[in-house]
């Protein structure tokens, strides 16, 4: 069996490399940063016309490019490196991914030829105030209204609910515990009964907020009462998706890293000839490779599809976020240490890294649930 990529995809992977390094440096970053939606729409619908990527992996029978997760992997791994990619992972990535496993055939013919348009942006509104990445956690609920439903609670850490039109809510009919019970709705950004407050999170280049359901009109991603294998999915390739990004960065924090220790002069030769700085530099190095493995192992179970089993997805995830995660906060901190004073300075972009990393554990799963669950899932 050949792991390696082809042709096409290392040529996918430079021609993006080059794009974001021109349209959407980490110094581009830094300025949207500072703005209410955090990217810039010129940018994000040349990725749309030019590129096609908000529609990668969405079916060419709407308007997407019919790629798998091995592509979608590539581009967030180049976005990693850069933090960028503003809206691209909670709507092409995770709604797209959402609306594909639980939708009806006419969501789908509806939403995403618009969201492979770039014209519509999606985000899934699944975390809540318990911060648990369980199924089980779900609280907000659904309830008929009419002849119609609405959805009732509070969601946390919605990954570009600013900017996002459309909003996928995770509910449960009342009653109902665990996996039973779980549905999708589809929300518009302009119902009434749904009111967004913004969060100043950790990671400054990422946008967020929290999500308030006040009886709001939803309508039903598939059948009431069955979205659960569906949304499982979903949670599984967000997370894998969240390793993807780490992955770049880490990358980028070790090029960082080695670059300045080549440069800094100290005691009259570089740091990067001190043997305690050669150290940081290897440990890095080797836990950036065995995350890599794990990541590109999940990007092909992922997309192999149904086919390569929901268990086997879940082992991928798992393994990928924690590897990843861990990854990422070990090179974030051991860039801002071998920069010395300077890692802790605004002007240099150690802490933007290192912000990354630590918001990064928290999203669809920390390390400490991915481990326990998988742990789980193997019988120990």
């Amino acid at each position: 069996m050949d792991f390696a990529f082809s042709e096409e995809q290392d040529e996918f992977r430079a021609m993006l490399r080059r794009f974001l390094e021109e349209r959407w440096s980490i110094a581009d970053v830094r300025k949207l940063a500072e703005t209410p939606a955090g990217y810039d729409r010129g940018v994000w619908k040349q990725m749309a016309e030019e590129l096609g990527l908000q529609g990668l992996a969405i079916p060419e029978a709407h308007g997407g490019q019919g790629f798998g997760f091995l592509e979608v992997g590539i581009a967030l791994e180049e976005m990693g490196r850069q933090l960028a990619g503003g809206p691209f992972l909670a709507s092409a990535v995770i709604a797209a991914s959402t609306i594909e496993a639980a939708a009806s055939p006419a969501q789908r013919s509806e939403w995403l030829p618009a969201i492979a348009s770039g014209e519509l942006i999606a985000t899934l509104a699944v975390h809540e105030a318990s911060g648990r990445a369980d199924l089980g956690s779900i609280e907000t609920t659904c309830r008929r209204d009419g002849a119609g439903w609405s959805v009732r609670g509070h969601k946390v850490a919605v990954l570009d609910a600013q900017n996002a039109e459309l909003f996928l809510v995770a509910a449960r009919e009342a009653g109902t515990a665990g996996d039973a019970g779980i549905s999708l709705f589809a929300v518009r950004a302009e119902s009434a009964g749904l009111s967004l407050k913004p969060t100043d999170g950790l990671d400054l280049t990422r946008k967020m907020a929290a999500v308030e359901l006040h009886d709001a009109p939803a309508t039903p991603l598939g059948d009431v009462g069955a979205a659960a294998p569906a949304l499982a999915r979903t949670l599984d390739l967000a997370a894998i998706a969240i390793a993807a990004e780490c992955t770049g960065a880490t990358a980028r924090c070790l090029e960082s890293a080695v670059a300045y220790a080549k440069s800094r002069i100290q005691f009259g030769r570089t740091i990067a000839s001190f043997q305690a700085i050669k150290h940081k530099a290897a440990e890095v190095m080797l836990e950036l490779e065995t995350a890599r493995s794990a990541a590109y192992w999940s990007w092909w179970v992922a997309a192999q599809g149904a086919s390569g089993g929901a268990a086997d997805l879940a082992e991928a995830a798992s393994i990928a976020k924690s590897l990843c995660n861990d990854a990422l906060s070990r090179a974030a901190a051991e860039n801002v240490h071998i920069h010395g004073g300077m890692g802790f300075t605004w002007e240099f972009d150690c802490h933007l890294y290192f912000r990354r990393a630590k918001a990064a554990e928290l999203l669809f799963g920390d390390p400490i649930f991915h481990r326990a669950r998988l742990a789980e899932r193997l019988g120990l």
